[in-house]
């Protein structure tokens, strides 16, 4: 067998890399099986944390730790191997999780870290998310890589930066505004990668943005996407507080789900009942003669009624509506005829855009859909944060141009990093012939 050779064993594929170090397949000759070697490549606290804290650790959803290699400024850790597929992968190829497999999960990641916060020396994981979490064949899970989890008591500020943009928590990556991390943030991590298995919509990717979970499938349970509303608030204090907390909520949906299930037909049933019995009681009034004050006070109910159901269903899908105007960016509007227009931005470096035009009198709103370099349509708002040379594209509609008209687009951005702001100014004008 080809491969690196380290002792006893043989680095013969790599598996993935982190912000720590790499971890590779490899075979051990003495027992003739495979395991998975993690070569550290950040300094050698790194290293040692994460042994000394493994160590410590003893849980079904761990692999186990078997050996450790120290070679010069090499230094690795072989752990047991688990075959099967990471679930950002696994989501991957096989679309989103059903919605009682995904409970499952999820309620075995909180007992995890339950068992992590709740030991004498509490562990903040730091890094939930799919890519650290391994489905084996026969679909239970496993979770990997310490490197960013620390004491919640230590003394060590830079534990507080570590994370995956889209799954850490906002006070990870922006520890000086937030306050630092704590097992909150974790609650954080788990409920964005629960997200991800129901929808299989990647918050790390662009625009990294999270949106109710039934925006995806209006099957989801509603109480599930309030729990995951809550794990994910940005301010740590809107939370849930601890795991036990959000483990509870996630048992307790089914129940809520099903007397919100209930109460609707309920209510349904009385609705037709009643309308109904009006309809049947109109009728009977309608073929006898001196009751036009009867008719018309049955019809005025019955149109009542109609009345009431449709603002009843336009307030339960006001949510909905309100989601779909996040596609939308504030533009002018100036009635009259145009062209479609497109307008490819390459965005050069991080930043968080704003839209904002200066061009017409009139101050109406005007809806764009915003595509990115694939053609597929993005969500997008002032605060979300594209990466460097992405594309995205706008589309204006049709009737909002006069013929011949020229209109003024500036596009501002400002750098996450240094708060520097800079902006760009673009003519458009309609394509069509005069």
């Amino acid at each position: 067998m080809e491969g690196i050779e380290k002792g006893k064993y043989i680095l013969y594929e790599e598996l993935g890399s982190g912000g720590s170090g790499k971890v590779y397949r490899a075979f051990d000759r003495h027992l003739g099986c495979n395991r998975a070697v993690k070569k550290f490549c950040a300094e050698e606290g790194v290293w040692r944390k994460e042994l000394e804290m493994l160590k410590e650790l003893r849980h079904p959803l761990l692999p186990m730790i078997t050996d450790s290699i120290e070679e010069g400024e090499d230094k690795y850790l072989v752990m047991e191997y688990i075959e099967g597929k990471n679930l950002e992968d696994y989501v991957r190829e096989k679309g989103n999780i059903r919605q009682e497999q995904a409970v499952e999960w999820t309620l075995e990641l909180a007992d995890f870290l339950i068992y992590l916060h709740e030991r004498k020396n509490p562990v903040i994981y730091g890094d939930m998310k799919p890519a650290n979490i391994i489905v084996e064949p026969d679909g239970k899970i496993k979770l990997v890589d310490f490197g960013t989890a620390w004491l919640r008591y230590q003394e060590d500020t830079e534990k507080l930066s570590a994370g995956t943009y889209g799954y850490a928590a906002p006070e990870q990556l922006f520890a000086n505004g937030c306050g630092g991390a704590d097992e909150r943030s974790d609650v954080y991590g788990l409920g964005v990668t629960f997200y991800y298995m129901l929808t299989g919509d990647d918050p790390s990717k662009p625009p990294f943005l999270l949106h109710p979970i039934r925006f995806f499938d209006r099957k989801l349970s509603v109480e599930l996407e309030k729990i995951i509303k809550k794990a994910v608030e940005v301010e740590k204090g809107k939370r849930y507080q601890t795991m036990r907390q959000l483990k509870a909520a996630i048992e307790r949906y089914k129940s809520a789900d099903k007397i919100r299930e209930r109460g609707e037909k309920i209510g349904e049933i009385l609705y037709y009942s009643i309308l109904l019995g009006l309809g049947f009681y109109f009728s009977r009034l309608c073929g006898t003669s001196g009751q036009e004050k009867g008719i018309l006070v049955t019809a005025v109910l019955i149109f009542s009624f109609c009345l009431l159901r449709t603002f009843i269903s336009f307030c339960l899908g006001k949510g909905r509506q309100n989601l779909c105007r996040e596609r939308s960016i504030l533009l002018t509007e100036k009635r009259g005829r145009g062209l479609v227009l497109f307008l490819v931005v390459g965005i050069s470096f991080l930043f968080a855009v704003k839209v904002s035009p200066v061009s017409a009198k009139e101050e109406n709103a005007l809806a764009v859909t915003v595509r990115n370099g694939k053609g597929q349509k993005v969500l997008i708002r002032y605060d979300a944060i594209y990466p460097i040379s992405d594309v995205l594209k706008l589309e204006l509609p049709l009737k909002n141009f006069e013929k011949g008209g020229i209109y003024e687009l500036r596009l501002e951005c400002t750098s996450c990093e240094t708060e520097e702001k800079r902006s760009r100014t673009f003519y458009l004008k309609s394509l069509e012939q005069q």
